[in-house]
């Protein structure tokens, strides 16, 4: 395997209607599309979207991972549900976190590039196990648990 590149999006606040899913299968004919999601994986080629104006359009979580170390979490919430206040006291590293206001949204998106890998994982479970971050920042807890990370 020359590349490895794993895609996933999911919808909380709303499903996907019939429309939505067509536009989705017009991306890509084999990724697995639900009324909630978005996932597919590559090992030839690339996603043939851009995955912030999908995340902007129909999606509330997005996760990339691919074997040469990239890693990406992104969250859209509602922004007037977000004290947009409380993010500015937050020193964020632009080159790993943006936010950014799209229409009603605030979109988080971290990022890492060329972390060293250790053993590999193709992605799956990763979004389930990362989607409670959604609701707990939309709750307002805002704090970082240093414990809680790898």
């Amino acid at each position: 395997m020359s590349e490895y590149q794993y895609y996933e999006f999911q919808a909380i606040d709303r499903p996907l209607d019939e429309a939505a899913r067509t536009a989705l299968r017009d991306i890509s004919t084999r990724a697995r599309i639900t009324a909630t999601s978005f996932v597919n994986s590559y090992e030839w080629g690339d996603l043939k979207a851009d995955p912030r104006e999908l995340l902007k359009r129909y999606f509330d979580l997005f996760l990339y991972l691919a074997n040469w170390g990239s890693r990406r979490l992104a969250l859209r919430l509602p922004k007037r549900l977000m004290d947009l206040d409380a993010l500015d006291r937050f020193e964020l590293d632009d080159d790993l976190v943006s936010l950014k206001v799209s229409g009603e949204h605030l979109i988080i998106d971290i990022h890492r590039d060329e972390i060293e890998a250790g053993d590999w994982d193709d992605g799956g479970g990763w979004l389930a196990a990362l989607a409670p971050l959604r609701a707990e920042i939309l709750a307002g807890d805002l704090r970082l648990d240093k414990a809680a990370l790898p």
